[in-house]
């Protein structure tokens, strides 16, 4: 797996993770301040993957499958 696959792959299961603590927090009634707290820094690292998966695609349009994809 490269390292553009690897930021995929670990986006996906903080995004998985943060779903998983809002629903906890919509049980508990928006109550809970450490999981509000959670979930913020839960999206600052999303944030932070994002930008480097974006930095590493730069303004490559090409996936593997080696058709450009810019005007689709």
């Amino acid at each position: 797996m490269n390292e553009q696959e690897q930021l995929m792959d670990n986006l996906l299961n903080v995004d998985l993770e943060i779903i998983d603590v809002v629903r906890e927090l919509q049980q508990e009634n928006w109550g809970s301040e450490s999981m509000k707290q959670q979930i913020g820094d839960l999206l600052k690292i999303r944030d932070e993957m994002v930008q480097q998966l974006m930095s590493l695609k730069g303004d490559d349009h090409e996936c593997d499958c080696g058709h450009d994809h810019a005007h689709e």
